[in-house]
């Protein structure tokens, strides 16, 4: 792959003040963001609030991201940025963004534009303040996103202009999905217009970490159809219900996405399953049993 190296002089500048001057408690923090801010962390995250707290919210935070993780990672593998750290000599890797693997593997790696857990910050700070119009949460949100951007910048694994289109491409996003998603009379249009999308996207990019995230979006989006047409659960209707739920979601997620992949080989085909077929037994078939539960209790 053809792999480009560009970015101004004052990012450079930026990433060396950072790493020269504070403290090294800061840099472990950025550490523990690097982790936390991660897609299964979200993936849980959101699921759970789509199962055991609000739907809509849930349907719209997971959409979001889906759509968002697609046009990153499309925009990521089109244009190949070398990392800070193996662009520019004196920059160090503080902490690798997949941890314990080698910096300079780059399909392990990743590239560097857009940042991906900026893009995953914008969708877990603003994405729900965003749909609810809620200003002064968004203000709030806004400060949680530059924390990780920071964070990103400062453990020299991305140039400041990744964070900023990461949050440039999430917050688009999020904007135009809240303008239309409550207005979409048949949002099966928009499910299958969003898979198809990313279908063919793999045509210009067939690279595994993209078709991935086609895998997740399409688990979202056919876990959504069938829901809503032959599930349509409803929100709890008391916290015993909720804690029931949220139970549940976590044993079975860490079953399905936790012990089960690591027993079949964490390959890239195992991941595609994951990302597909495990989403939609969280999204579809696990709601299944709401009614059953609720009835016993």
């Amino acid at each position: 792959m053809f792999e480009t190296v560009f970015y101004f002089p004052w990012e450079v500048s930026l990433i060396l003040f950072i790493q020269s001057t504070f403290p090294g408690f800061v840099f472990g923090f950025f550490q523990i963001i690097a982790e936390v801010v991660s897609k299964n962390v979200l993936a849980l995250l959101f699921i759970s609030i789509y199962l055991a707290y609000n739907k809509d919210w849930g349907r719209f935070t997971l959409l979001s991201l889906g759509v968002a993780g697609v046009c990153c990672e499309f925009i990521k593998l089109t244009v190949a940025r070398l990392r800070p750290y193996a662009a520019v000599d004196k920059v160090k890797c503080i902490y690798a963004n997949v941890a314990g693997q080698n910096p300079m593997n780059f399909k392990i790696q990743g590239y560097s534009f857009p940042s991906g857990h900026s893009m995953m910050a914008t969708n877990l700070f603003l994405a729900i303040p965003v749909y609810l119009r809620n200003m002064k949460y968004v203000a709030i949100g806004l400060i949680g996103v530059f924390i990780v951007a920071l964070s990103r910048v400062g453990l020299g694994v991305h140039f400041p202009t990744d964070t900023i289109a990461g949050f440039i491409i999430a917050l688009a996003i999020i904007l135009i999905l809240s303008r239309i998603y409550d207005k979409i009379e048949y949002r099966t249009h928009l499910y299958l217009g969003i898979s198809i999308l990313s279908f063919v996207g793999i045509l210009f990019c067939p690279a595994i970490n993209y078709i991935k995230y086609v895998s997740l979006v399409l688990g979202i989006s056919l876990g959504f159809l069938v829901e809503e047409k032959y599930v349509n659960f409803e929100n709890p209707k008391s916290r015993r219900d909720a804690i029931v739920r949220l139970v549940g979601a976590i044993i079975l997620f860490i079953l399905l996405f936790g012990i089960i992949p690591k027993l079949l080989g964490n390959g890239d085909v195992v991941a595609c399953i994951k990302y597909s077929l495990f989403t939609f037994i969280m999204l579809a078939i696990y709601p299944l049993a709401f009614k059953k539960m609720d009835n016993d209790g």
